[in-house]
């Protein structure tokens, strides 16, 4: 029940609304668009979601011999369909070799050689391109930010949607706390304490904004409550770190994030310690929710992010733009 009224975010109107703005510019926008995006915010299912409405080539993601080698990544024919990379994430490595590769790439895609083309970027890998490749801001957009009135509109309306796909009516959803409605539509005054606070936890981010909605979301009435109303929970218990992070866990994390994640094998290739010790110290940070592990790709979890992104600050490391 609960998966039905939180389902996935459907990324077809951001592409509608990519393809308005591309339209619009012509070719002031120039031959490459880049839709920057953080974690969790679905950037390369925007771009993915795009390419599909616009009948455009979605290039492939490179092999790891191509990146160690240091060839270009992707070198799409010119052709009058355009093309789209959907995580520039996965072109490169953080070393000499393989940022040459994505040098002549990005520079062949930028002055047109290669047609007209959209490229999805994570955040913290713009931020590093930016400081490593000096990448021209001019060439990236990104998605508006969700106050807590969008992210209350947002959330009424799947609600609503997915009540309807059972010919139902919308459940009540009430904080745990107050016991006051949770979905309470209007401008930003008016908006519930707990999706003000959650917009602004997640820094507007709706991807990011979706997981924690999910994860507090529960069915369980308390003693003389309707059964049909839903309950929002006062707070989630976060993915924390341990209270000393040594520096080993912190390169780790740092690269987990300017690649957007990393396949195991790839470990020893950015990083300064052993295969071994890497998946050593990623297997404690995974015990404790931090980061998670899919088909040998590690990543940040994305109720793990918040609490890396202020380590990481704190830090003084290279982080995404605030």
């Amino acid at each position: 029940r609960l998966a039905n009224l939180a389902p996935p975010i459907d990324w077809q109107p951001g592409a509608r609304a990519l393809a308005h703005h591309l339209a619009e510019a012509g070719d002031s926008a120039g031959p490459v668009t880049l839709l920057v995006g953080a974690p969790a915010d679905g950037h390369a299912e925007l771009v993915e979601a795009w390419a599909r409405l616009n009948g455009a080539r979605l290039l492939p993601e490179p092999a790891a011999g191509a990146l160690l080698a240091g060839e270009m990544p992707w070198s799409p024919a010119p052709s009058a369909h355009a093309w789209a990379v959907p995580r520039l994430e996965r072109g490169f490595l953080r070393q000499a070799t393989s940022l040459a590769g994505l040098r002549n790439f990005l520079e062949a895609a930028l002055t047109g050689r290669l047609g007209r083309g959209v490229i999805g970027c994570d955040s913290w890998t713009w931020a590093y391109l930016q400081h490593a490749l000096a990448l021209p801001e001019s060439a990236a957009v990104t998605l508006q930010a969700f106050d807590g009135a969008r992210l209350t509109r947002y959330l009424a309306a799947t609600t609503r949607a997915a009540a309807a796909r059972t010919a139902g009516e919308p459940p009540a959803i009430l904080a745990v706390g107050s016991g006051e409605p949770v979905l309470v539509d209007g401008d930003e005054a008016s908006t519930s304490r707990e999706l003000r606070e959650l917009a602004a936890h997640c820094r507007g981010q709706l991807g990011l904004a979706w997981h924690y909605w999910r994860a507090r979301l529960c069915d369980e009435a308390p003693e003389g409550e309707s059964p049909d109303t839903l309950w929002l929970a006062e707070s989630l218990d976060e993915a924390t770190l341990p209270g000393e992070v040594g520096e080993e866990s912190v390169l780790l994390l740092h690269a987990l994030l300017l690649h957007g994640g990393l396949d195991e094998a790839l470990l020893p290739e950015v990083l300064p310690f052993s295969h071994a010790r890497a998946l050593s110290g990623l297997r404690q940070l995974q015990r404790r929710g931090v980061v998670s592990c899919a088909e040998g790709l590690w990543r940040v979890a994305p109720l793990g992010y918040m609490s890396v992104r202020r380590l990481l600050e704190a830090r003084t490391y290279l982080v995404d733009a605030p």
